[in-house]
């Protein structure tokens, strides 16, 4: 074989193959049949051996003509894989990107997100602010964040969202409570005991209300102790037998507290993307929202 295979010679037979006809070949590749016909002739010529079965009725492929077949697949398949390297190449991503997050995806979920994506695109310059899920939401809206991380689904239809995580919410207690030994508590032994809470804006202290709303459970009839304005202070807190706090499990790890959960209850929640449609103009912001959603399916 030849180094100088014409690729569109190539690209003819297969469609000979697929579609079983010279006629509607030459139909969708808009030439004429004679040109078909010649550009097969060419291909055996080169080659030295036929490639198709002219005694059948039906176009066949000869056992040589299979085997160009799947050259040509493979072929083509690799042009298409270089094709995309090269536009990748082409349009190397950079820029700035600045991201709003909630204490727990910002401390937790978004640092090892956001050094997969640097790993990738070495170019951006990526700043990520950490404050109330709320706040976020807020930021997002009013558009001083291309893109937020938030513990609570935006009201409303002028920001889109997808689900990044799931979580729940548990109660801590430090290693000498009574409860720390327990694998549950009752909501009525919860109400008796010094509370922690998050401040309102928080996306834990307003799904843990929404959660426990939803059995019957009124939270703003228990008095807390404290209301401290992150996770990290209210698990500083509860170690220091300060009182129970509610927190993520996922920020517990090697903290040191004990947790119990509520009894005949999992308070389950879940983490967002939040933007704006219509901001996902640029080619780094694309990419950063398709990462995400990437990243989502095969990491968590």
């Amino acid at each position: 074989m030849t180094t100088g295979m014409n690729t569109e010679y190539l690209k003819t037979f297969r469609e000979i193959a697929r579609l079983g006809s010279f006629s509607e070949v030459a139909r969708e590749m808009g030439i004429s049949q004679p040109a078909v016909s010649f550009q097969v002739q060419k291909l055996e010529q080169e080659l030295g051996i036929r490639l198709i079965d002219r005694s059948q009725k039906t176009i066949t492929l000869t056992k040589a003509g299979e085997r160009l077949l799947r050259f040509a697949e493979a072929m083509e398949g690799e042009r298409e894989k270089l094709r995309g390297d090269l536009e990748q190449m082409r349009e190397d991503i950079s820029g700035d990107l600045l991201i709003g997050a909630s204490t727990i995806p910002g401390e937790y979920l978004l640092p090892k997100m956001l050094a997969v994506f640097k790993q990738r695109h070495p170019a951006v310059k990526i700043q990520a602010d950490i404050s109330d899920s709320v706040t976020v939401i807020n930021r997002v809206r009013d558009n001083t964040y291309e893109v937020g991380f938030c513990g609570i689904p935006p009201e409303g239809k002028d920001l889109a969202f997808f689900k990044i995580a799931g979580d729940e919410i548990i109660p801590i207690v430090a290693p000498g409570h009574p409860f720390a030994n327990r694998d549950e508590v009752s909501p009525e032994e919860l109400e008796g005991e010094a509370l922690i809470f998050r401040e309102a804006t928080s996306g834990t202290q307003r799904s843990l209300e929404s959660l426990l709303g939803r059995v019957g459970i009124d939270i703003k009839k228990w008095a807390p102790q404290l209301v401290l304005g992150s996770t990290r202070s209210v698990i500083a807190a509860v170690s220091a037998g300060a009182g129970i706090g509610f927190v993520s499990s996922l920020a517990i790890k090697g903290s040191g507290v004990k947790s119990a959960r509520i009894k005949g209850l999992r308070l389950t929640r879940d983490f967002y993307c939040v933007y704006r449609q219509e901001r996902v103009v640029s080619r780094l912001l694309e990419a950063f929202i398709d990462f995400i959603k990437t990243y989502e399916k095969s990491h968590l």
